[in-house]
């Protein structure tokens, strides 16, 4: 009797991935979002790339609390085509924890930019800083055929900007 009772257990556990081994996985597709988020050069790689890490009903919502549907999302990630790339981007989870309808994720992402101060706001007039930008999300992945996919990002707190710092905040 014991021996079936754990057996069953075994089973319904079988089908539940360990945390460690989540938050790996999903730390790798959030690396490999951030890597070939710096190398788009087309329209046609950000929608090759949309449809293999992200569900077609993708959405973010910022933290004025608005919902930012994928279309509008591809506009402007078509325009940022044209503006110079970010130095780095890192994405560093927080938190893992399972949820009914999937996994949920606190994730830091952390923008890092070379800019011209032409204004004197960071110092010299003139000078190039190392602008070091975090912002807070909570982001809910579901599992799909091929593996686990990014359905929804929030904004869960204000942008923190340092100033010729360290790429990133792990």
């Amino acid at each position: 009797m014991h021996a079936i009772v754990l057996l069953a257990a075994g089973l319904l556990q079988a089908g539940v991935p360990d945390l460690f081994s989540l938050q790996a996985d999903l730390q790798g597709r959030y690396d490999e979002i951030s890597q070939a988020s710096l190398q788009f050069q087309t329209e046609a790689d950000i929608d090759d790339f949309h449809d293999v890490m992200y569900t077609a009903d993708w959405s973010v919502t910022d933290s004025a609390g608005h919902r930012h549907e994928w279309a509008d999302l591809r506009a402007q990630a078509i325009q940022a085509l044209t503006a110079p790339p970010p130095t780095a981007m890192v994405q560093s989870i927080r938190k893992v924890a399972l949820g009914p309808a999937g996994a949920i994720v606190t994730v830091n992402l952390t923008t890092v930019r070379t800019v011209m101060d032409v204004e004197g706001r960071y110092g010299r007039k003139g000078a190039t800083h190392s602008l070091n930008e975090t912002i807070p999300y909570r982001d809910m992945w579901v599992m799909a055929p091929g593996g686990w996919k990014l359905k929804a990002r929030e904004q869960i707190g204000p942008p923190k900007v340092l100033v010729d710092k360290p790429d990133y905040e792990p």
